[in-house]
């Protein structure tokens, strides 16, 4: 028999710390500091570079897919930077999120050739590379599971019948993208519950007022659950995601 362990104060403790998952990234088709699209193939070297990491990356001016039209916070945007001195090239990358917050700076690339084509190449590549393996990144499809752990004997767990469990949801709320979440409002409107993404879409790290917890969605809808004490409650929340 498959027990609850008591892992939401895993959850608590990585609170401030979780990170989005982007499953797309969109970058200009044509550098400011650079006259032409594409100019010396550095917009298609930086599309191929993201497409490498595990995105879905558009131009700016390309059609981009219907789940992208109906929520932009599903991207990051990426862009280069030039800070070039008489005597040197010099190229950093930001990625931004939704909200025009800079969410990553690239190292600062140099390159003293003379030849542009070859010092862009150099600094672009040299930025590029030092945002490998940094950008927190999981496919949707590859998030639609939560994993159920077996309790070993020795751990410390709660049975299902101390579970106090709510299954009618209060008033609808709605969702508002925030750095690495949501917050979630009512009509009026009031922030209920702060939300922070982990590495799976069916779970959250919720705080509401005082209460700290996971949102977490079931078969039959979502859910806020929380200790009191020794007590496992698991309230219905209706999200409009």
């Amino acid at each position: 028999m498959k027990k609850i362990v008591l892992f939401i104060a895993m959850f608590l403790s990585a609170f401030s710390f979780a990170q989005e998952n982007y499953k797309y990234i969109i970058i200009p088709s044509q550098f400011s500091f650079l006259t032409e699209t594409n100019k010396y193939g550095l917009n298609e070297l930086t599309k191929t570079f993201f497409q490498s990491e595990g995105f879905e990356v558009y131009y700016e001016n390309e059609k981009f897919p219907d789940e992208l039209l109906k929520n932009r916070c599903l991207t990051l945007y990426a862009n280069a930077i030039e800070n070039n001195t008489m005597f040197l090239t010099k190229i950093h990358f930001e990625i931004k999120d939704c909200t025009n917050n800079v969410l990553l700076k690239s190292e600062l690339a140099t390159s003293k050739e003379k030849q542009y084509k070859v010092a862009y190449t150099q600094t672009f590549r040299k930025a590029l590379s030092s945002l490998k393996g940094k950008i927190n990144f999981k496919k949707v499809d590859e998030l639609e599971k939560i994993e159920v752990v077996e309790t070993p004997k020795e751990e410390v767990v709660v049975s299902k019948n101390e579970i106090v469990s709510n299954t009618q949801a209060t008033n609808t709320l709605f969702p508002i993208p925030i750095v690495n979440g949501f917050k979630l409002v009512n009509e009026k409107p009031e922030t209920i519950f702060i939300l922070k993404k982990t590495s799976a879409d069916n779970v959250f790290i919720a705080q509401n007022d005082s209460k700290a917890g996971v949102l977490i969605k079931k078969s039959i809808g979502w859910f806020f659950e929380y200790y009191e004490g020794d007590k496992l409650f698991s309230e219905k929340v209706e999200v409009k995601f």
